[in-house]
């Protein structure tokens, strides 16, 4: 007799996992299949059930009142055969290996056969590939696959990386309807004026009988008010395609004078500042009821030599933030709240779109981070350390889904740094306190995930407070313990001295602690 005994109940938790490698094991035995897909000639037994459970297509198929509802063989037409094997035996493994070479015919299959899983994961690996010799390419293919997420990820990059982009081959075999998109976009990041002028010519060089006829119509599209007159001067004395043309020449000579094809500049790239309480300033209780407080939110056009005005950063109270610009879209991520006794770290990130000029929250960040650095790169913003941990750790937000990614830590840990994406890396330069405050300069691949320690030629031994600023594909860095600037160049792996600033930035632990900022255009 059994005794009376409390209840049993017994989970296996290998057994979803082993039912999965037992009917894989039973695709080898088509008497213990119930259906076969016929593709190009190959035959691929597999079971109805789970078919229907990866794929709403074939859910439908076998679901439904179709021929092949009840057929032992079902033929599948106008799809690959190899990537058909590939997503069943993804069904039945949960695996998939995608590659350069595969992707774009595993993504159409996908699509064709709708694998929504396998159409996001191949969506995310185009994300990861992007750079100055494909995003082009990408674009129009995330488009005819609808893969929407991918074709704005790939346009984003191609407008912070225009020029860069503009000196590779796809970029000579744009149709003249996509180049035109290219160059009418307002948000397209060139500077000076004269590279949206260089491009359109080289694509034009590229195919001159079929193109220069074009030619004028395109150039409308460039801010030819905007290019230096020295420039035009030289296009008028030595380019044959605007030699050869009358339209090209008044275009380019009136250019400067107020002719209608000249536009005034639509953008203009200027300094965004946040916060601006001062260090003296006390923590008392209950401040966070105080109403009244100055105006936190600004810009500075530097042509203009003018501050302007911008609605006020909803969450005035918070310090040790961190400032971001991407898709002329400004970011604010983290920080800290409370008292000078009791202090936290937040997940809170906010966005201020400028054509909107509203702020609104964004997802909140994996991690709650104070004084860490955060940067725009390939179309996302990665948020870097400020964690509680002795590690770098690194997380990466994309506007598209509205979501925060893990990213792998930094190789080295760094507690005085800063970060900035350039030429499709993120670069961090810092040191450890414990370590004299000798630099080092860290590179992420965000293709690869892979984190690199860069032994670079004449990088400062020694900098307090590093700050670092990407511009036009150099890496700039200065310290406030020196009027030096250096500038690091990512191609050459090289680090040189630029001019001197009038003064060493005294304030600029303060100033960035305190009063963020970042770069847009308006």
């Amino acid at each position: 007799m059994v005794r009376n005994v409390d209840d049993l109940d017994f989970h296996l938790p290998s057994h979803a996992q082993d039912m999965l490698d037992g009917l894989q094991r039973l695709r080898s035995q088509p008497k213990l299949a119930d259906v076969t897909l016929l593709v190009g000639g190959r035959e691929l037994p597999c079971h109805r059930g789970l078919l229907a459970l990866s794929s709403p297509y074939f859910h439908a198929m076998f679901a439904g009142n179709f021929a092949e509802s009840f057929s032992a063989r079902v033929e599948l037409r106008d799809v690959e055969p190899a990537m058909v094997g590939q997503l069943v035996d993804f069904v039945y493994t949960g695996r998939l290996t995608i590659t350069q070479a595969n992707v774009e015919a595993l993504t159409r299959t996908a699509a064709r056969l709708h694998f929504p899983a396998v159409q996001k994961v191949c969506g995310r690996y185009l994300q990861q590939q992007l750079d100055a010799t494909n995003c082009l390419g990408i674009c129009e293919f995330g488009e005819q696959q609808g893969l929407l997420g991918v074709a704005a990820k790939a346009w984003a990059f191609l407008r912070e990386n225009f020029e860069a982009v503009a000196h590779e081959d796809e970029f000579l075999q744009l149709s003249q309807e996509r180049l035109a998109t290219c160059l009418a976009c307002d948000l397209l990041q060139v500077r000076p004026e004269q590279s949206r002028l260089e491009a359109l010519l080289r694509w034009v060089r590229h195919d001159p009988q079929a193109r220069a006829a074009r030619l004028p119509e395109l150039l409308s599209l460039v801010q030819l008010g905007a290019v230096p007159r020295p420039c035009v001067q030289q296009l008028l004395a030595t380019e044959p395609l605007i030699q050869e043309s009358e339209a090209c020449r008044q275009a380019l000579s009136q250019g400067h004078e107020g002719a209608l094809l000249v536009l005034p500049q639509k953008l203009e790239e200027v300094l965004v500042v946040v916060g601006g309480r001062a260090l003296e300033e006390e923590e008392e209780e209950g401040a966070e009821e105080l109403s009244l407080h100055p105006g936190n939110f600004a810009f500075y056009n530097t042509r203009s030599k003018r501050w302007m005005a911008l609605p006020d950063f909803p969450d005035h109270h918070k310090w040790g933030f961190s400032l971001a610009a991407l898709n002329n879209d400004v970011y604010v991520t983290g920080g800290s709240r409370g008292t000078k006794t009791d202090t936290w770290s937040t997940t809170q990130a906010w966005c201020f779109p400028l054509k909107e000029a509203a702020w609104r929250p964004v997802a909140p960040m994996l991690k709650a981070r104070t004084n860490h650095a955060s940067a725009a790169l390939n179309g996302e913003i990665y948020a870097v350390g400020g964690t509680t941990l002795d590690v770098v750790e690194v997380e990466s937000y994309d506007p598209y889904t509205d979501a925060w990614t893990p990213v792998r830590p930094a190789l080295k840990y760094v507690s005085n740094f800063s970060a900035a994406g350039c030429r499709g890396r993120l670069y961090l330069v810092g040191s450890s306190a414990c370590k004299y405050n000798a630099l080092a300069l860290q590179c992420y691949n965000p293709v690869t995930d892979v984190w690199s320690v860069i032994a670079s030629p004449f990088l400062p031994k020694y900098l307090s407070s590093p700050r670092c600023a990407a511009l036009q594909g150099a890496l700039y860095l200065v310290g406030d313990n020196t009027k030096k600037v250096y500038v690091y160049d990512p191609g050459a792996n090289l680090w040189q001295k630029a001019v001197h600033r009038c003064s060493p930035c005294t304030a600029c632990t303060r100033t960035e602690r305190w009063c963020h900022w970042a770069t847009c255009c308006t």
